[in-house]
């Protein structure tokens, strides 16, 4: 049988053309999330550290029905409060800072901000997966936290804990072989990567970046799971994710 064909542009990153009013929570700035999601981390930091007021929706992981009315099924997804719709959390990050005060530069006007906020999606993201997903023993305990604190309910929350686990293990293993290094050397090499590129106190200097939030966000969620003792001993990260995390209380 053939496959139906698709209608429409495919979903992209960035300001959307449609405002959705409708989808900003008791009129403030919205994000539709998971609790644990990294990306979802990343942004929530940044509008914390503001002090921007914003309502959080969090999305049922397996029916995503709180995003049926959004082509971007991934989160995190930025309503603002006048309906403006955001996709991609690095594009989010520019939005809410440009509509805030703009510390940071755009996109494309500092080489070096944005080299590090790709480096948060391409290389560190799927540094820690290898990392917390390195056998089935810390996968399972990496499910047990995620099962409780995101949005499941109790069936899918037993059923996911344990086949997830499987599922993840196996993800872990495909990151891993992404790299030379085996998965806790790597993640301290891409640490050390990251310490040389922090000026003073921040990527940014002595104030934050987009660099900042996005590789905080990262690394935020790996907190309490497995291989985090390898951040909290990095001479260099630690420091600097204690100020962030200072800074944006999450």
């Amino acid at each position: 049988m053939a496959r139906k064909a698709k209608t429409g542009p495919e979903p992209y990153g960035g300001v959307q053309p449609k405002k959705v009013p409708e989808k900003s929570i008791d009129g403030k700035p919205t994000i539709y999330t998971y609790a644990t999601c990294p990306f979802s981390l990343k942004v929530k930091s940044l509008l914390k550290s503001r002090g921007i007021d914003f309502s959080n929706v969090e999305v049922d992981p397996m029916k995503k029905t709180e995003l049926k009315w959004s082509d971007w099924t991934k989160v995190p997804v930025f309503v603002d409060a006048d309906g403006t719709h955001v996709n991609d959390s690095n594009d989010i990050l520019h939005y809410i800072d440009e509509t805030n005060g703009g510390k940071f530069p755009r996109k494309g006007v500092d080489s070096k901000q944005d080299e590090w906020m790709d480096f948060s999606n391409d290389i560190l993201g799927k540094s820690i997966v290898a990392v917390i997903y390195k056998n089935y023993r810390t996968s399972l305990h990496a499910l047990d936290y995620v099962t409780r604190v995101d949005k499941f309910g109790l069936k899918d929350r037993i059923v996911n804990k344990w086949l997830g686990a499987i599922i993840m293990r196996m993800v872990g293993k495909s990151r891993a072989k992404m790299f030379d290094e085996p998965p806790r050397e790597n993640l301290t090499n891409q640490l050390n990567s990251m310490s040389g590129a922090i000026e003073k106190d921040f990527f940014g200097g002595e104030l934050p970046n987009g660099a900042d939030f996005a590789n905080y966000g990262i690394l935020r969620s790996m907190q309490g799971l497995n291989g985090f003792d390898i951040v909290e001993n990095h001479d260099v990260i630690w420091p600097w994710y204690s100020r962030m995390q200072l800074l944006s209380d999450v």
